[in-house]
């Protein structure tokens, strides 16, 4: 199906188009769209008042404020425009947009920051909820700026984020507060680290400057990240008690494993 003409130049508004994620977004759609409406907290438009000029409604707010957000937006976007968000979880939005309003809907997650430094990756992940003319758009949009796009359900996407992210962020939160616990000083710590481990610190330390809130709900607001970390803990035991063992062999048969199951991964190399 192809775009509608309602979306061929829409006029898009973006409910925390100030923020960092929101202000990306709204350069990405800058010559994609007729206008937009970078609406935040010290904007003299609001959300309201947005959600009533708008084809393309965007919710980029923290997710603990999301579900909200979209309860009190929801209803004002016509039913021939779009209602998306961009947060890092999808069931509980997803599922907020489809009850709150008539629109269609579409959940989208950028798989990078919104500096998207070297090291970041231009993907991202597309839920469709209702509708498909202001999914084909979306999907334009990201596939002519160059970015992968891969389509999952809603639920999928929090499973695997669960892992991807909850399990990652929970992980190199523990170094942080091993590390700051160990009673060794950084400039020692610096002093004798390797490439590989400085590297870690300092993705340690663009984490910390960043807002609590927002890995706060990455490990807490994604119902599936709490079992993969229960699941990382209990890996981490097993690998522990054959550390304390001193379980040579049983070390090599874990580690060949891990080499077969890793050299099979053919996305790895691409």
């Amino acid at each position: 199906m192809g775009v509608d003409c309602k979306f061929t130049a829409p006029t898009v508004g973006i409910v925390g188009g100030t923020g960092r994620m929101g202000s990306w977004f709204a350069d990405l759609l800058a010559e994609r769209a007729s206008r937009v409406f970078r609406v935040g907290r010290s904007t003299d438009l609001t959300p309201v008042q947005m959600a009533c000029q708008s084809d393309v409604v965007v919710i980029s707010v923290p997710i603990a404020q999301t579900e909200r957000v979209i309860r009190d937006i929801g209803p004002l976007v016509s039913e021939d425009g779009l209602l998306m968000d961009l947060t890092s979880v999808k069931k509980g939005p997803m599922d907020a947009m489809l009850k709150y309003s008539r629109a269609e809907v579409v959940g989208v997650h950028p798989l990078f920051g919104p500096d998207m430094g070297e090291e970041s990756e231009t993907r991202v992940v597309i839920c469709p909820g209702r509708g498909e003319k202001g999914l084909e758009w979306l999907k334009g949009v990201f596939i002519n700026a160059g970015m992968g796009v891969s389509i999952l359900t809603p639920e999928k996407h929090d499973q695997m984020m669960g892992l991807i992210q909850g399990v990652n962020h929970f992980s190199t939160i523990a170094l942080a507060l091993l590390i700051k616990k160990s009673g060794l000083g950084m400039d020692d710590i610096c002093r004798c680290s390797t490439q590989t481990f400085m590297r870690r610190i300092k993705r340690i330390r663009a984490m910390v400057n960043q807002p609590a809130e927002l890995f706060g709900s990455l490990l807490m607001d994604n119902g599936f990240a709490e079992g993969y970390m229960d699941r990382f803990m209990d890996v981490a035991e097993e690998l522990l008690t054959m550390v304390k063992n001193k379980d040579k062999l049983g070390f090599q048969e874990m580690f060949d494993g891990l080499r077969d199951f890793f050299n099979h991964m053919d996305m790895i190399d691409k």
